[in-house]
């Protein structure tokens, strides 16, 4: 957990400036497009450990780093709320359709986290109107899904290469 946490917090300052210039591009919110590269991680290590609750600790391991360094990002203690929220909505979305295995269904938890955060990033700092809001919870959840389907490919090439991953 600890790894998939320290993956995406390594990642971020590479991903964030080029989401950021893309997002400024085309007039939007670069946190909903980075989702599919943010996503990957809580829901790889879910997805590794199979338990319940793995994403939101890996989400509150990388609100707390935040939080004490003063690293990516501006959101003070809020930054606790909006890394551990994701992880809390892939946990509990992970825990309805785990059963199914199917692929494409892997893809909700992660689209579901992605969007909470957007939304509480784009309600709570941005203080998006409704319209704009919508068209970033939406494209929060296309990218959270993406985010999800590469997990699940990286999570099968992982038990490919390191069978004992698979218990």
């Amino acid at each position: 957990m600890a790894l998939m946490a320290a993956c995406g917090l390594a990642l971020k300052p590479i991903v964030g400036p080029l989401f950021r210039l893309i997002g400024s591009a085309l007039l939007i919110h670069s946190g909903s497009m980075a989702g599919a590269i943010y996503m990957i991680w809580p829901m790889l290590a879910l997805l590794t450990v199979k338990q319940i609750g793995t994403a939101t600790i890996v989400g509150m391991m990388q609100g707390i780093v935040v939080l004490v360094t003063g690293i990516y990002g501006s959101h003070g203690i809020l930054s606790l709320i909006t890394y551990t929220v994701p992880g809390i909505f892939i946990d509990v979305v992970y825990y309805f359709i785990h059963h199914f295995q199917k692929p494409w269904l892997l893809s909700f938890p992660a689209a579901f986290g992605n969007a909470s955060g957007s939304l509480i990033v784009c309600t709570v700092f941005l203080h998006l109107p409704k319209l704009p809001l919508m068209i970033c919870l939406i494209l929060s959840f296309i990218f959270g899904a993406l985010g999800g389907y590469i997990s699940y490919f990286i999570h099968n090439w992982l038990i490919k290469v390191f069978p004992l991953l698979d218990k």
